[in-house]
């Protein structure tokens, strides 16, 4: 009891939201298994603390393991300064953040540099965001690792992400046209150091009802001599107010070199809102010859 009185009094008068994944799926295949799953519980807590200074702190669910099992995603520091905002701490990264808004269904799937692993979503490091009209910039320093591992080495993630224009097409009309870059260097052996590179363009639309994205990424490792690549396109077509279809279509090649093992993801679906904080979307999705029709679910506070 006295430890909910000192949690409650710490909380008053900082911003607290939550938002939960919450899905069903029934697999194609005899031996897959049907099932309800939570996929993300993000708790969220950010105060401003000055005029410069803005502090947050998220926490989300372990889901592979069990859905007791909870981390830190976020906890880090924004420092508004002459030069553009610093970051410092456990912070998101900059590589697909602005595609994912325009893909806008975070809570049926990653975006596609998320979903088939070419960059973390969070990472602990500092990071410059500057915008000089429509055109914005930020460049980070990261342990390259991600939010879920320590630092392995001494080498570090650079990150960098240009964009024009409307930045977040899943509220707002308007396009925008960006590109994202990385490199990280890592130790082959004890001699040999090698680079790990990304680099990406994507574009979006949102207006008269209609949002849609498309992207072009590529990952290289220097050691493996092996290039990959995806190309994403994905729309949205709003119906009506609170009913939208969408589709998404990626394209993934393991070695573009040899076209081996090439991927094709499709989702399709339709989605709704019965009332505000609620999102339900049964959808449709075919990965190679593998498909499964999913319900999906968010609860937003």
């Amino acid at each position: 009891c006295a430890l909910l009185v000192i949690f409650t009094s710490y909380l008053h008068g900082q911003e607290i939201t939550g938002k939960i994944f919450f899905y069903y799926t029934q697999p194609s295949t005899q031996d897959g298994i049907k099932s309800f799953a939570l996929s993300r519980t993000y708790l969220t807590i950010a105060k401003k603390v000055s005029d410069n200074i803005t502090y947050k702190f998220q926490a989300d669910i372990n889901y592979n393991s069990s859905p007791q099992n909870m981390y830190i995603k976020n906890a880090n520091v924004d420092w508004k300064t002459n030069m553009g905002k610093i970051v410092l701490g456990l912070q998101g990264m900059n590589m697909f953040k602005i595609q994912e808004r325009t893909w806008g269904k975070r809570y049926i799937q990653k975006s596609s540099m998320d979903y088939f692993k070419y960059s973390s979503s969070a990472d602990m490091g500092m990071g410059l965001y500057r915008a000089i009209d429509n055109l914005s910039f930020s460049t980070l320093i990261t342990n390259g690792t991600g939010y879920k591992t320590s630092e392995n080495d001494n080498h570090k993630k650079l990150s960098f992400q240009a964009v024009y224009g409307e930045q977040t097409l899943n509220k707002n009309d308007g396009f925008n046209i960006g590109t994202v870059y990385s490199i990280e260097k890592y130790d082959m052996d004890s001699v040999t150091v090698r680079n790990k590179s990304v680099i990406g363009f994507f574009s979006g639309y949102a207006g008269k009802r209609i949002r849609a994205g498309l992207e072009w990424n590529q990952n290289n490792d220097s050691g493996n001599k092996v290039t990959s690549q995806i190309k994403s396109l994905y729309g949205n077509y709003n119906i009506k107010s609170k009913t939208a279809v969408y589709l998404r279509y990626d394209m993934f090649s393991t070695n573009i070199k040899e076209y081996v093992e090439d991927k094709d993801y499709l989702i399709l679906g339709v989605e709704f809102s019965p009332g505000k904080g609620l999102i339900i979307s049964p959808n449709y999705r075919k990965n190679n010859e593998e498909s499964e029709v999913n319900i999906n679910f968010e609860f937003k506070f």
